[in-house]
């Protein structure tokens, strides 16, 4: 199914429908000192991605660079988007970093992130972006021809069998997602987490999960998620999951 770059826009206008599915009590970085909101506003520093309890610091915490999530997609990620058709759903897209490589490629993209300020950013960049949570209805569904859980987002809501199956919901039979996991292969784990800043100023907690690319292949089919492809780029790893037809 082929869905027009006009068509994603027109469903923006009505992508405020009321949520049918239960939410997360707390999403990623949020709440708290609200640091994910005020670094994106800023532009720059690092954010610390730990457990929020101390039995489970042997989980170790994972950093991410508030610059990167803003620049362009890299050679290697251009490459992989290049393996996808479109129209293509980004999963917690952020600021639109990779919204706008699929829009460099010629690929019509749509983003979904639940943070506000994240999608004012994104649609300020010129992006297609919807404020919601991927669980909440999404215009197109089960008409996606591809589907991105990059960036670590693979753990939104802390349970990655769900979260599969819902994606695997809105892509179209035959449609892939593009998803990133952990180098471990087997790593499977799901536990309550915060968003620290630099200066130790704490997010509310909020579930969610982290999986190597075995443990992560495993859930994928029993989504109906075949796992087609897998490739190391820049020391990152990323799996292509197709949806069975």
């Amino acid at each position: 199914m082929s869905i027009p770059t006009a068509s994603i826009d027109k469903a923006l206008l009505s992508a405020d429908a009321p949520a049918s599915r239960p939410r997360p009590v707390a999403q990623f970085g949020q709440g708290g000192h609200e640091p994910y909101a005020n670094s994106l506003s800023l532009g720059r520093g690092h954010l610390i991605l730990r457990p929020e309890s101390a039995r489970l610091e042997s989980v170790g915490p994972i950093h991410f660079s508030v610059l990167g999530w803003s620049a362009p997609a890299t050679t290697g990620e251009l490459e992989l988007l290049r393996t996808l058709r479109g129209p293509v759903l980004d999963v917690g897209c952020g600021p639109g970093r990779m919204l706008g490589a699929a829009r460099e490629l010629g690929l019509a993209a749509m983003g979904v992130d639940s943070s506000a300020h994240a999608v004012r950013l994104a649609t300020a960049r010129g992006a297609a972006a919807i404020h919601g949570s991927i669980f909440d209805p999404i215009p197109h569904e089960g008409g996606w021809g591809s589907a991105l859980l990059l960036d670590g987002n693979i753990g939104i809501g802390g349970n990655i069998p769900v979260l599969l199956e819902r994606v695997a919901s809105l892509i179209a039979p035959g449609g892939q997602v593009l998803a990133e996991a952990e180098a471990r292969e087997s790593l499977d784990l799901a536990y309550l987490a915060v968003l620290e800043d630099s200066a130790g100023r704490a997010s509310a907690a909020f579930p969610w999960a982290r999986a190597g690319g075995k443990a992560l292949a495993v859930h994928a089919a029993r989504a109906g998620l075949a796992s087609v492809a897998a490739r190391t780029v820049q020391g990152l790893v990323f799996l292509t999951l197709e949806r069975r037809k």
